[in-house]
């Protein structure tokens, strides 16, 4: 949009781009939507894929005719929504790796351990 790409053509070119099936579908219903004349928030709102937050910040882009840099803002608060889970994910599961490894590492020693302790008590 920024680059001055009609919309009908940004969303037919953003549909052969999303590989999640529901998404693209989404894409395509709204794009024949906003062919109709419908505003693109309310045609990507009915679909009920796409966030709130990025949905409000299309229909305040439409309203006030700067939806390219609106467009911007709401892809980097997504970015940064998509890193905070990121690393509170690995955050979660770095102990349970760390565990995991642990008991790895037990079985191997007492697989190495177990046939000197039994030579040992043989012996005796």
């Amino acid at each position: 949009m920024g680059s001055g790409v009609p919309l009908l053509a940004a969303l037919e070119a953003g549909a052969r781009v999303v590989q999640r099936l529901p998404l693209r579908n989404a894409v395509r219903e709204a794009s024949e939507k906003v062919r109709e004349g419908v505003s693109l928030s309310r045609a990507l709102a009915a679909s009920r894929c796409f966030p709130p937050l990025l949905l409000h910040m299309i229909a305040n882009g439409e309203a006030t005719g700067q939806i390219a840099p609106l467009l911007d803002k709401a892809a980097h608060l997504q970015r940064q929504e998509l890193e905070l889970r990121t690393a509170t994910l690995t955050s979660l599961i770095e102990p349970a790796l760390l565990l995991t490894m642990g008991a790895f590492v037990l079985l191997i020693v007492l697989a190495v351990m177990q046939p000197i302790i039994e030579i040992n008590t043989l012996m005796r």
